[in-house]
């Protein structure tokens, strides 16, 4: 079954991609728009320059993908990442199946919303601005794939589904595949995959070598030791 990110491109003549860029560098926003037309040259963009005017825009109509600079800039030249907290919590609360991506290179002011990042049913990609365009481009896509990305040192707090819990049982304690475990829980091959993806990064073993350990051994071992399942 195609990925909602596909049918988006295979419906592209009647319906482009749609993106809400909140910056309030201009020149950076036209730039982050650019770069995202590299996913569809036909995308329109929304820049907006303050959380105020992107809560507005998403009561009007719902983007495909919603970029956040995490820092703002004040009139004395500060930066503060607190009126971006307020709009995601906001925005968790009210669009729990919006995609967001997170462009910062200070991952420590997203803590406090760890735990909203775990229950989010949405994409969630957090890149680093210190990084070349092409993690902004990969984070992008992936948001669009609805996959959850954080760095590490948010994952310690982050909670899981109940779904996620589900389909962690029936992957550890009965040995099912994904194809199984679709066909018991009445949900998509790809929506079952998408929450094992999940499950990796929430569970911090989503950079495994496969090639020395399985992921899914790794996945239960990990899920065995934080009692998410027992042995």
């Amino acid at each position: 079954m195609p990925d909602s990110y596909t049918n988006k491109l295979v419906q592209q003549t009647t319906k482009p991609l749609l993106f809400l860029i909140l910056e309030d560098h201009p020149e950076v926003a036209q730039n982050n728009c650019l770069f995202l037309q590299k996913l569809e040259p036909s995308a329109l963009c929304t820049i907006v320059n303050n959380h105020a005017d992107a809560l507005e825009r998403l009561k009007l109509e719902t983007p495909d993908l919603v970029t956040v600079d995490l820092l703002f800039g004040t009139l004395t030249g500060a930066q503060y990442a607190i009126p971006s907290l307020r709009f995601l919590q906001q925005v968790f609360k009210d669009y729990p199946f919006l995609n967001i991506l997170i462009y910062t290179s200070e991952y420590d002011y997203l803590k406090p919303l760890t735990s909203l990042m775990g229950r989010h049913q949405g994409g969630f990609v957090v890149v680093s601005k210190i990084e070349r365009r092409k993690a902004f481009l990969d984070g992008a896509r992936h948001a669009l794939k609805g996959r959850l990305e954080i760095p590490k040192e948010l994952r310690k707090c982050i909670e899981l589904s109940d779904r996620e819990l589900q389909i962690l049982a029936l992957l550890c304690k009965d040995s099912l595949t994904d194809k199984a475990i679709a066909q018991q829980m009445n949900l998509s091959l790809k929506t079952v995959q998408n929450c094992i993806l999940r499950l990796k990064v929430k569970l911090d073993i989503d950079y495994y070598d496969e090639n020395n350990t399985s992921t899914r051994v790794a996945l239960c071992m990990q899920a065995i030791r934080r009692k998410l399942i027992l042995p």
